[in-house]
């Protein structure tokens, strides 16, 4: 048996329903029980959170495994969490509402001052306008955890009690990726432990499982940076490494995909972690990666001037982060293939990529014109074809749908039932497309069709 890892990109909810699609092809075909760890970012830390607290993976059926993660589905469907989602909603409006008593005391402060009003009136009344704004961006600061307290009473709680990271520890490794920014490095969140390059091996403490998937997915800009204390997480840095960490009192955490929003990082590294760490994190080795990638990259779109200069400057910043996150993605996206095909020539580990961009004829045509170089994956490749239907409208209409996946918003409400089915049936598609040509996995006889991820989705009133 092969040992698997999997990892899961960002991409908001778009990643969630991305990963599941993943997950649940996987578990489909039986190949779940070769799974050994799965590590994620962002929105795939939903996803990954959502299967560590409901399943263990490795030895749950494909049928039942979609059963667990239904209520997730449906979620992310219908419901949503933030800016709009009802468990964030109250939050929000009291954000705005803040905000505009705040605006609203101050120009009256100003138009009293403009109409010559009396002097106390219009002082206090721009007092109280700073002192209101003041308020109201102390709240904004707090909508990272407005957004880990959501996630605990939504999805990760037990009886109502906010699951701890610690009490999820399974026979698959479930890592979730978040990034330290006084180091610049990777910062890994598991139930068995926590790492850090310069930080070193240390333990999860009390730490909720809602609060290792929001810092993973603490979107820059949308969320602020979480600080959390290092006291309880007793990290030790390794003797080997060069440049540790001082004693910081605290880990200042932000988005996963920062450094890496593939979240293939820690499974293309196990090897190196082990050796250079004191007390490695982790006692396993990957045959095979699979990276299941939301993240489709930028497509042309207008950036206009604005007459505000400061709207039009946040506009600006908002496209540069979106530019650094598709280039380093890109780059890593590319390594990846190179590095998979030449590991594959000598015999040694290999991965898989799942490219929310990619149609499910794109890997099995290439691979079909190169019988000379790949023999078996040429052969494999003409039976994805095959169970496809190689004709025109099959490959237009797949053509299609990866468009509209790749189009898909990242964001944490609700995607809706329509586009929801499309993620989750191109992800299943497309992973047992590509999985079967490059890694051999088994091609389901009958490829789950459109209308199974249909009735897992569900109507909005659940039926």
């Amino acid at each position: 048996m092969a040992k698997i890892g999997v990892a899961l990109s960002g991409g908001g909810y778009r990643a969630t329903m991305w990963g599941i699609g993943a997950l649940i092809y996987l578990a489909d075909v039986g190949r779940n029980r070769e799974v050994v760890a799965i590590s994620s970012v962002s929105g795939g830390s939903v996803a990954n959170g959502v299967v560590a607290q409901e399943t263990d993976y490795r030895d749950i059926p494909g049928p039942e495994f979609a059963g667990r993660v239904r209520p997730l589905i449906r979620h992310c469907a219908h419901t949503g969490l933030f800016f709009w989602g009802p468990a964030t909603n109250r939050y929000v409006r009291s954000l705005f509402a803040l905000a505009a008593l705040a605006c609203a005391v101050t120009l009256a402060g100003v138009a009293a001052t403009a109409v010559g009003g009396v002097r106390v009136l219009s002082g206090a009344l721009l007092v109280a306008g700073l002192l209101l704004a003041a308020g109201a961006l102390a709240f904004f600061e707090r909508r990272s955890i407005v957004v880990d307290r959501a996630l605990a009473r939504v999805l990760f709680h037990r009886n109502g009690v906010a699951t701890p990271l610690r009490d999820v520890r399974r026979s698959v490794d479930h890592v979730f990726c978040a990034t330290e920014l006084q180091s610049g490095d990777h910062f890994y969140l598991s139930p068995g432990f926590t790492y850090g390059y310069r930080f070193g091996t240390g333990a999860p403490g009390e730490l909720p499982l809602s609060t290792a998937v929001q810092v993973s997915a603490c979107l820059p800009g949308a969320f602020a940076v979480r600080r959390l204390p290092t006291d309880p997480h007793r990290t030790a840095p390794g003797t080997a490494v060069a440049d540790p960490a001082p004693a910081a009192a605290q880990l200042v955490l932000t988005d996963g995909g920062v450094y890496d929003n593939m979240a293939d990082q820690w499974l293309t590294a196990l090897a190196d972690r082990a050796r250079r760490a004191d007390r490695p994190p982790a006692h396993y080795e990957v045959d095979e990666i699979v990276v299941v990638n939301a993240s489709a990259g930028m497509t042309w779109r207008p950036l206009p001037p604005s007459r505000l200069p400061l709207v039009g400057e946040l506009a600006a910043l908002v496209r540069i982060k979106g530019v650094m996150y598709d280039v380093t993605t890109s780059h890593r996206r590319n390594t990846l293939v190179r590095w998979s095909e030449r590991r594959t020539a000598d015999g040694e580990p290999v991965s898989a990529l799942v490219h929310i961009a990619q149609s499910p004829y794109r890997v099995a045509d290439a691979y079909a014109a190169a019988g000379d170089r790949w023999p078996e994956r040429a052969t494999r490749a003409k039976e994805v074809l095959d169970a496809l239907g190689d004709d025109p409208a099959h490959r237009a209409a797949w053509q299609e749908r990866a468009l509209r996946s790749s189009g898909t918003r990242t964001v944490l409400r609700k995607l809706g039932a329509d586009t929801t089915t499309d993620l989750l049936f191109h992800a299943y598609t497309l992973t047992a497309c590509n999985l079967h040509v490059l890694l051999g996995h088994p091609l389901p006889p009958v490829l789950r069709d459109r209308a199974y991820f249909a009735d897992l989705v569900g109507r909005r009133d659940g039926g």
